[in-house]
């Protein structure tokens, strides 16, 4: 407590105070005749003095001296020099206003002539362009974060003021661009400053991940002091992290935001371009319409090849989970299903849409059915919805982690062969494509991440839909010729979804079969909006409304925490954890504890933070609590969907040469040795990848910013009156699934499917 008191000191010297009151008077001296014209409304004043109180407070005030004994105080210094003051001294246009204000000898005799130099305009364009800031911004900050030149900063108060100085100029270098303080006008589009953004941010969080996760002292020189405070000196490193991490997010994450919103309604600050004359009409991207792959998926008959395809690979993994080796790495079903096929559907999601449904083996085998059977029910209005499908991800989840299902080829190829059983009992029984829409767990996980996707299936041309009258998409068509029986005639969509009035992929298989049915050739797969998907108050066909589905809703909400709890699984902490309260419990294997943990994670905390962030929500921003919650749950997909991603990704980045050697020996039980002896140390996972961590990085904040966007895009949508209020709770549980999220992809892995 004498450290922190003899600490806790202001520093008023002059050389502080004096350029401090200058700049203050000469702004005050600028401001006349400004406040109130075009582009300076009168906020500008107030930020401007704001930022100067915050410029003056982080060296003057005591987090300045008892920066040099907790190095958290002196990262909070640097936070509020870099991410508040400058970006608050550029809102108030400091530097047009301070010129103005100077004496009108200095401002025209001496500056003026060597502001208005041909050279001067192009080192300041040079200076003042997005990938100057950005890299000084990464120069200043991996720099002064050399342990060696940081202490040196802090023993020589030359080198201190150096250090500051260097910060507040790579913070106006980067803030410049993105601000473009009046009268500038900034020279990128709005979209591109998202990404701007979000490579500054993470270049931030691997700087901060450093200091949070490191498990020695990075900068000794604060042992002595932090003791001094009772104090660990790396518990102090871990806050300074944490600071650098959370401070810098609250401000890039909302402002990426910002930028975001203004890229897609259109920016109406972005400069105008004069066209001499008006460009032609282009039309809209149709994947269908591309030279080979759109040929492939027009055609029946391609589409039918590929699903066969997939049809014999997954007999071919059943047949070597029932009968190979039960050593996972070196079986087919202990390698393809839980590394390379997963890890190919996410990718697949994130580029060409709910495609691997297309390609589905179960659609197979059922279309062969439907050659001898015609199924005739209804299925009750009683299990329609979700309902089926919410149990069978929560049961599919819970048993997964419980039972390492992973780790057990038989165990999958049973699995395999349920799904295959129960696809042709329901849909041989009941009309309407029912397995798919409202049991399969894996086709309902597909079509939900497949919300994000930029491609769905859509119209070229919505009014010609509205004019036909035989609605053959949707009833099917008869097959060129008649020479083909009726009951296997051109079927039409089995899941009756009316094309122009589809709410993005949600209950959409990508079967395309309404392009063989169509007969105006109108049907296309084209790029779609995520906002369709999750936001538009519009009745959606099969979908309904967006506040009205609770069973949809919970689907998407038990998928969302569904990611990071099975992600969290794999981590050494959930493994520590499951282990020691087994062994404080008294029993032999940690399955009960695994599958209570599991099941706390895709249902009980879901459930709980969703009803909390729901009411409120409503209270916040009025309405009912249950259509805040169904609100809420579309707003998560979009962060769950990207750590599914990462979590898949990462598996088929470190694991993809595993199912090699399994393929190997394979081929030589069944005396084929075209493909050589398999090689079992590709069995092992590979080092992770320099590009995988950054990547896992920048997609949990792209999946944030897309959350908070849907959540708040929501309510504009709905015309809510206090669209931003309402929005908070949910962006704070979105925040916090982030770093739920970040901690994961920090922590050590279980290298599931592997050697290993």
């Amino acid at each position: 407590m004498n450290a922190l008191a003899g600490a806790v000191r202001w520093n008023l010297d002059p050389w502080l105070v004096v350029p401090m009151g200058v700049l203050a008077l000469a702004y005050m001296r600028g401001l006349r005749g400004l406040i109130g014209r075009r582009g300076f409304p009168v906020w500008r004043p107030w930020c401007f003095a704001a930022g100067l109180v915050v410029l003056f407070a982080a060296p003057a005030s005591p987090i300045d001296s008892l920066g040099h004994l907790l190095l958290s105080f002196h990262m909070l210094q640097h936070w509020l020099l870099m991410m508040v003051a400058v970006p608050l001294l550029l809102l108030g246009s400091a530097g047009m206003v301070v010129l103005r204000g100077l004496p009108s000898r200095v401002r025209r005799d001496a500056l003026g002539p060597f502001l208005a130099s041909p050279s001067c305009r192009r080192v300041m364009r040079a200076l003042v362009h997005p990938f100057t800031g950005w890299t000084a911004l990464l120069i200043a900050t991996a720099a002064w974060h050399m342990p060696a030149l940081y202490q040196a900063s802090l023993e020589r108060e030359w080198i201190h003021r150096m250090e500051h100085a260097s910060f507040i100029a790579a913070s106006v270098l980067f803030w410049y661009p993105l601000i473009a303080p009046w009268p500038s006008r900034r020279v990128w589009p709005s979209a591109a400053f998202v990404g701007y953004l979000l490579a500054a941010d993470l270049q931030n969080t691997v700087f901060a991940a450093i200091l949070t996760f490191s498990e020695r002292v990075l900068y000794p020189v604060y042992e002595p002091t932090a003791a001094a405070f009772n104090w660990s000196a790396l518990r102090d490193q871990q806050l300074a992290g944490a600071i650098m991490w959370t401070g810098t997010q609250l401000i890039m994450l909302p402002t990426a935001l910002l930028f975001l919103r203004r890229a897609l309604q259109g920016d109406p600050a972005e400069p105008l371009v004069v066209r001499r004359r008006a460009a032609p009409r282009q039309r809209a991207f149709d994947l269908l319409r591309t030279p080979v792959i759109g040929s492939i998926l027009r055609s029946r008959r391609a589409r039918g090849a590929l699903r066969w395809t997939a049809f014999a690979a997954a007999i071919a993994v059943m047949v070597d989970g029932w009968f190979g080796p039960q050593d996972a790495p070196a079986n087919l079903a202990g390698t393809i299903p839980w590394t390379h096929w997963r890890g190919i559907a996410v990718l697949a999601l994130l580029v060409g849409g709910n495609v691997l449904c297309m390609t589905c083996p179960l659609v197979a085998a059922r279309n062969v059915l439907r050659r001898v059977w015609v199924p005739r029910l209804r299925w009750p209005r009683a299990l329609a919805g979700k309902w089926i499908a919410v149990a069978l991800v929560v049961a599919w989840l819970v048993v997964y982690e419980a039972f390492d299902l992973w780790a057990t080829p038989a165990g999958t190829a049973w699995v395999m062969l349920g799904f295959f059983v129960a696809a042709l009992l329901v849909d041989g029984l009941f009309r309407g494509a029912v397995f798919c829409k409202s049991i399969c767990p894996i086709g309902q996980f597909q079509m939900v991440q497949s919300a994000i996707s930029p491609l769905g299936v859509s119209v070229r041309d919505a009014s010609m839909c509205r004019r036909c009258e035989t609605q053959e998409c949707i009833r099917g068509a008869e097959p060129r010729g008649g020479l083909v029986p009726l009951r296997v005639a051109v079927p039409g969509c089995e899941l009756e979804l009316f094309q122009p009035a589809k709410r993005g992929n949600l209950d959409c298989t990508f079967c395309l079969d309404c392009v063989d049915a169509c007969p105006h050739g109108n049907v296309a797969l084209q790029p779609i909006r995520v906002r369709d998907s999750l936001a538009s108050p519009a009745w959606g066909s099969s979908i309904g409304r967006t506040d009205g589905r609770i069973d949809l809703s919970l689907l998407m909400l038990v998928l969302a925490f569904g990611a990071f709890t099975n992600a969290a699984a794999m981590t050494g902490p959930w493994l520590d954890l499951a282990d020691s309260m087994s062994a404080r419990l008294g029993l032999g294997t940690p399955t009960l504890i695994e599958a209570a943990l599991a099941f706390i994670g895709v249902c009980v905390l879901p459930m709980c933070a969703a009803l909390i962030a729901s009411v409120a929500s409503a209270r916040l921003g009025g309405g009912g609590w249950l259509g805040n919650f169904c609100l809420g749950a579309h707003a998560l997909v979009p962060i769950g969907a990207t750590m599914w991603c990462v979590h898949w990704t990462f598996h088929l980045a470190t694991s993809a040469q595993t199912a090699l050697p399994a393929f190997q020996r394979a081929m030589l039980d069944l005396g084929v040795n075209w493909f050589g002896q398999p090689e079992w140390a590709q069995s092992c996972c590979v080092p992770t990848p320099a590009w995988l961590l950054p990547m896992e990085l920048l997609l949990l904040q792209a999946g944030l910013l897309c959350s908070g966007w849907i959540a708040w895009r929501q309510r504009v949508e709905r015309n809510e009156a206090r669209p931003v209020r309402a929005s908070l709770p949910w962006w704070a549980l979105a925040v916090g699934l982030w770093a739920w999220g970040t901690w994961i992809v920090l922590q050590p892995m279980q290298m599931r499917g592997t050697a290993l």
